[in-house]
C-alpha cells in the first residue's frame, strides 16, 4: 500500500484558470465510495444548508451525477473511527493533518492510499482545515468581519471529491481554464465542463434514468418592490434546461455586480420577500440551480430603498500600478475622488473580465498585497466604493506570475 496527499485549495485574491483536466495516477474500482461525513454540527448557513454534513453531501451528489461506473455514498454523521488508512473515507475537520500541519494557506487536503500492485485506490480522507473561518455559499468570495476571506466549505469539496475520484490541477499542469479543480480558489461554485469530462473520461459519463442531467436555464421576468425597509422579488420559473432544485438571489451595488449580496431563497418557488433592507440602490438578479449547475442571471432589476438612495459613487482610481515577486503580488493605486470608504479589485482571464475575482477589500489604503498566488497571467483592475455605490473602473494591468 502506498499514500500520497494531494493538497487542496489555496487561499488568495488573484485566482488562475485552468486548461484541460489532469488525472493523478489512481483509481477507483467500480462500485461504491462509502464518504463518511464527520463535520459536526454548525449555525444555520448563508446557502440554506442545515449542516457542514449536509453541504457536503450536496456536493458529493453533483459528482454522482455526471459519473457511471462509480458512486459515492454518504453516512450521515458517521461515528466510525477517524484514520489514516484505517479503512474508512473519513471527511471531518481537524487543525492537523494527521501527523502533519497544514500550510498556513492551506484549506483541505485530500489524503490518497492505493495498491501498488493494482494501481486502484483504497483510501480517501478529505481534512479541512479548521483554523479558518467556514460557511456555505455560492457567488464570488467573501469576507469576514475581520477582512479575511470567508471559506466555502462547499465549493472546497466539490474540489476535494474531485481529488478523492482522482482527478488533480490543470493549472498546475500548465494548463489553463476555468474548472472548479484549479489549485486557487476562485468565484467559480460549480463544476465546470473541464471537470466533468475529466470524471466522464474515468468513470463513464452519469445520467439519470437515461437522460443527462443539465442546468436550468435563466429565469425571466424578474421585478422587484420595496415597501418600508421589506424587498419583494417575483419571478418566471426557466423555460428551458433541467428544473430547478432552488434559487441564489444576486444583489449589486452597480448594473452586473454581486458584491453586496448573494443568497439562496431556500424554495423552488419563484417569489421572495425579506425585511430589515437598508437604505440605497440596489441592482438584482435571480439565478437558477440544480444538481447539474446554475444558470445564467434573469434580467436585472433596479430597486430604490428608502430615502438614502444616492447616485454620487466615488470616481475612478488613477495611475493602478503592480508588482510582482515570485508569487507576492503588490497592487497601487491614487485615490479615487468622491470619499471612497472602500476599493474593489477585479481580476479576469481575459481583458475586462472579473470571472476570477471580485473582492472587496474591506479598506480605503490604496495599495495591497496578495500572497501565495498561483502562477499565470491576470488582468486586474480597481474600483472605489461607498455607501452611494461602486465608481467606474481603474486602467487595466496585466499581471503575469512566473
Amino acid at each position: 500500500m502506498k499514500r500520497v496527499a494531494a493538497i487542496a485549495v489555496v487561499l488568495v485574491v488573484l485566482c488562475s484558470g485552468l486548461d484541460g483536466y489532469v488525472f493523478l495516477h489512481d483509481r477507483w474500482a467500480d462500485g461504491t465510495i462509502i464518504m463518511h461525513l464527520q463535520l459536526g454540527s454548525s449555525a444555520a448557513l448563508i446557502d440554506g444548508r442545515s449542516s457542514w454534513n449536509a453541504s457536503a453531501e450536496d456536493a458529493l451528489a453533483i459528482w454522482n451525477a455526471h459519473i457511471d461506473r462509480v458512486k459515492f455514498r454518504v453516512v450521515r454523521d458517521s461515528t466510525a473511527p477517524i484514520g489514516d488508512n484505517n479503512g474508512y473515507n473519513n471527511v471531518f475537520f481537524s487543525s492537523a493533518i494527521y501527523a502533519q500541519s497544514f500550510s498556513p494557506t492551506t484549506l483541505a487536503v485530500t489524503t490518497n492510499w492505493y495498491r501498488v500492485s493494482t494501481g486502484q485506490r483504497t483510501e480517501a480522507d478529505v481534512i479541512f482545515n479548521s483554523a479558518f473561518s467556514w460557511n456555505s455559499y455560492p457567488g464570488y468570495l467573501r469576507r469576514t468581519a475581520s477582512g479575511a476571506t470567508l471559506a466555502d466549505l462547499h465549493r472546497v469539496a466539490l474540489h476535494e471529491f474531485g481529488h478523492v475520484l482522482g482527478l488533480n490541477h490543470p493549472d498546475q499542469a500548465g494548463q489553463s481554464v476555468g474548472a472548479v479543480m484549479n489549485s486557487i480558489i476562485s468565484a467559480i461554485d460549480t463544476l465546470q465542463a473541464d471537470d466533468i469530462a475529466g470524471a466522464a473520461t474515468l468513470y463513464g459519463a452519469g445520467t439519470s434514468a437515461g437522460t443527462p442531467l443539465t442546468a436550468p436555464g435563466a429565469p425571466t421576468g424578474l421585478s422587484a418592490s420595496a415597501s418600508g425597509s421589506t424587498v419583494s422579488l417575483s419571478w418566471r420559473a426557466p423555460s428551458s434546461g433541467g428544473s430547478p432544485s432552488g434559487y441564489l438571489v444576486e444583489a449589486g451595488s452597480a448594473p452586473g455586480l454581486a458584491n453586496l449580496a448573494t443568497f439562496a431563497t431556500g424554495s423552488t418557488a419563484t417569489s421572495f420577500s425579506t425585511g430589515g433592507i437598508g437604505a440605497g440602490t440596489y441592482y438584482l438578479r435571480v439565478k437558477a440551480k440544480n444538481a447539474a449547475g446554475t444558470s445564467v442571471a434573469s434580467n436585472e432589476s433596479l430597486l430604490v430603498v428608502g430615502s438614502g438612495a444616492c447616485s454620487s459613487a466615488p470616481g475612478a482610481p488613477a495611475e493602478f500600478t503592480t508588482s510582482v515577486s515570485g508569487s507576492t503580488v503588490t497592487l497601487r493605486w491614487n485615490a479615487a475622488s468622491g470619499n471612497p470608504t472602500t476599493y474593489v479589485v477585479e481580476a479576469g482571464s481575459g481583458p475586462g473580465l472579473s470571472d476570477l475575482a471580485n473582492s472587496d477589500l474591506g479598506s480605503p489604503a490604496t495599495s495591497y498585497v496578495a500572497s501565495g498566488v498561483g502562477r499565470g497571467t491576470y488582468y486586474v483592475r480597481m474600483r472605489a466604493k461607498n455607501a452611494c455605490g461602486v465608481g467606474p473602473v481603474s486602467n487595466e494591468a496585466i499581471v503575469v506570475v512566473p
